[in-house]
């Protein structure tokens, strides 16, 4: 049976972001497939690099350079890139035209000598391209979700929409909650701010909302986030040069349409994740 060795910063049971839940259901389906060894990145060392036959890559900021020189000269490996770790403040969107000046890149050469870099929209494919030529760059065109999650964001299609609209509500600084409330305090509405530890329950309150505001602050790799809100039927006020999801083509759909795209989305990505691993 393989053996990979599966890097994050995070574990969903640590911290419930985007990322942690795409490498849980990512995880989660690989299982049964081959013996995987989870490591934060953290506790990274020589010995599970050299026990592995493959390795796969999520966050990695706590990785020192050695680490990864280490990785790209031992081991085949595969980057799932949940953000930009190629910029030092890890914003492409931060420069004209997304292109990052020299002195402010790093870890390329870790990018260019991946077996593959598996992205998450069109655009991040696009500027990581531009930032770092020479890189074999894919992009899924989703985030991962469990059947079991799409059935039950299925089930909340007929919630009545008892309010108008919802915010996320989180410490991460790039997700500009303050600046979304900025924006109803300006317009007077008092929005549901969405900040349920269960998920189900976080779904549950989005479901009841008529629209959501999200406004990143970062160029975001997709975002998990606004891909629910439009599957249960919300409208989406956000600023589409900074949302991944919204350089898909899948974008304008909505509701049982966008679930379904969805579908057929995370099983093409599980089987190209397949592919690098097991040839």
């Amino acid at each position: 049976m393989k053996r990979v060795l599966f890097i994050a910063d995070f574990w969903k049971d640590e911290l419930l972001g985007g990322a942690e839940s795409n490498d849980h259901n990512l995880i989660r389906h690989l299982n049964p497939r081959c013996s995987i060894t989870s490591c934060s990145s953290h506790k990274l060392t020589k010995d599970l690099v050299d026990k592995s036959d493959i390795i796969i890559v999520s966050n990695f900021i706590n990785v020192p350079p050695e680490g990864l020189v280490y990785i790209q000269d031992t081991k085949p490996y595969i980057i799932y890139e949940h953000d930009h770790k190629y910029v030092k403040n890890r914003d492409p969107s931060a420069y004209p035209n997304f292109i990052v000046p020299e002195s402010e890149k790093v870890n390329t050469e870790f990018y260019k000598k991946a077996k593959k870099v598996f992205v998450l929209s069109e655009i991040c494919k696009e500027v990581l391209e531009k930032n770092v030529p020479s890189t074999n760059v894919h992009s899924i065109g989703c985030s991962l979700w469990s059947e079991e999650t799409f059935d039950y964001i299925e089930s909340l299609l007929n919630e009545q929409k008892e309010n108008d609209l919802c915010i996320l509500k989180s410490s991460n600084p790039i997700k500009n909650y303050n600046k979304s409330l900025e924006y109803c305090k300006e317009n007077n509405i008092v929005p549901v701010e969405l900040s349920e530890p269960i998920y189900q329950d976080f779904l549950k309150k989005m479901a009841s909302c008529e629209r959501m505001l999200f406004i990143p602050g970062v160029l975001e790799t997709f975002s998990r986030v606004s891909a629910e809100a439009k599957m249960l039927g919300l409208k989406l006020l956000t600023t589409p040069k900074r949302l991944g999801f919204a350089s898909e083509n899948i974008y304008d759909q909505s509701g049982a349409d966008l679930i379904s795209s969805f579908r057929a989305r995370n099983r093409a990505a599980l089987e190209a994740f397949e592919d690098e691993i097991f040839t």
